[in-house]
Parts: structure tokens; sequence; C-alpha cells
């Protein structure tokens, strides 16, 4: 096995023993999705989706009064609840679910990670969500799922090309950071970014997070970027 499938599927193992069953699915289906994916690793992914599918619990609280207490509860047990309504049929957990997209104690990361499940299950019932200033609906089964979003596509090639074989630059550490963008976004897509800066962006936060700005305008100038304008990140804005 090549050392590029290799690391997938060592993040899926990490995922799982972290107890992140959505997110391993979500890189399962990811590389699943992708034309050339070799036969054998196909199978082994289909391995893996099947384990992580088997082993989570079809009915994680003990009642519907248990969810709603988590529903209710602090900042931290609503983000449990959006843990245990991942692992569950959420066509039966409509009005939980917008109770919580509505709830303004939960973060944007988490209520991305509900988005994302409910695009993964492909809910047919409108939700409503307040983003950026705005109140509007979405239905989940028409959202393009993040991995086959088409500049999504394009930036990971970009990180890839950029940083596949950096040994300063972690293109492991970019996917994590664009990951958190896509969950911070969620349910608005990134149809209209060009991917170019988006992934500009990215990479100049992982050189700020290294407090290493020369280090930015020297990838900058090798790569062409000194005058792309770059994209207004917003988990460079969370805390403010």
């Amino acid at each position: 096995m090549n050392s590029f499938y290799q690391s997938v599927f060592d993040n899926i193992q990490a995922l799982m023993r972290a107890g992140k069953a959505p997110l391993a699915l979500a890189v399962i289906e990811q590389e699943l999705a992708v034309p050339y994916v070799p036969e054998e690793i196909a199978a082994r992914l289909e391995e893996l989706r099947k384990e992580i599918e088997s082993d989570q619990p079809q009915s994680v609280p003990d009642s519907a009064m248990r969810l709603d207490s988590l529903i209710n509860g602090s900042p931290a047990a609503k983000e449990k609840a959006v843990a245990v309504l991942q692992t569950l049929n959420l066509r039966n957990y409509h009005d939980q679910v917008q109770k919580l997209l509505n709830d303004p104690m939960l973060l944007d990361e988490f209520k991305g990670e509900l988005i994302r499940e409910l695009i993964r299950q492909r809910i047919e019932e409108p939700f409503s969500i307040s983003k950026d200033g705005l109140d509007f609906e979405f239905v989940p089964s028409l959202i393009t799922p993040d991995y086959k979003d088409p500049t999504l596509v394009q930036v990971r090639k970009l990180f890839e090309d950029w940083l596949g074989g950096s040994f300063v630059l972690s293109e492991d550490f970019a996917g994590q950071l664009l990951e958190q963008e896509v969950l911070e976004t969620l349910p608005l897509s990134f149809e209209e970014v060009d991917p170019r800066s988006l992934a500009a962006s990215i990479v100049r936060l992982v050189y700020m997070s290294m407090k290493d700005e020369a280090g930015w305008k020297a990838f900058a100038r090798d790569h062409n970027l000194e005058q792309i304008q770059l994209y207004p990140l917003k988990i460079e804005k969370r805390g403010e």
C-alpha cells in the first residue's frame, strides 16, 4: 500500500479511536467518491464503513427525555446532543435538530457537523438557520456534499501539489483547517469561491500559526500568490 492510502487509513483509524465515527465515515465517503480509487482500497474502505456503522448504537439516549435534557443543557451538553444525533436517523428528530440550529449557545462548528449529517442522510425536509446575519431555509438533500464540491476538490488538489513533498508544512494540517472552515460555513457553499484564494488563505494560516510570516511571503512568491485576493476565513474570526 502506498504512503498516501496508508495515511488515509491511519486517519480513519485515529478518528474511530477518538469516537468521531461521523468524521471517519465522511473521510471514507470522500475517498470512495474518487473515480480512480484502486479496487482493493475501495473494498477495505467499504469494510471499515460497515464496521463503523455496525458499532454505532441504535439508540444512544436512554429516552427522548434524555436527549431533550442535553439539548436544553449547558453548551457542553448541547455538543453532546449533536454527537448523539449524528448516530441516529435524523428523519425522526427534525424538531430537536432545528432547536439546536436555532441555539445561539451552540458554536457554528457543531451546527456544521449536524448539517453535514443531514446532508449525508439526504434529509428532504427544510430547516432554517441564521448565518452571517441572514435568516434562510435550506434542504439538506439539495446540498452538494463537501467531498464532491468542485471548489473544495480543487483546494485539496492544490494542497497536494503545494505541500505534498514539504518537510516544513503539513498537508494534513491544512486539510484539518479546511475541514473546520467547511463546518463553520455550512449550509452555505463554496461555489463562488476561487480555489486558489481559499487554498492560499489556509496555507497562510498554517504559516501564521507557526509565527512565520517571512515563510509565508516566500511561499507566496514561489507559487505566484503575491497578488492573489485572500479569502476571509471564518476560522480566523472565531472569538471576535
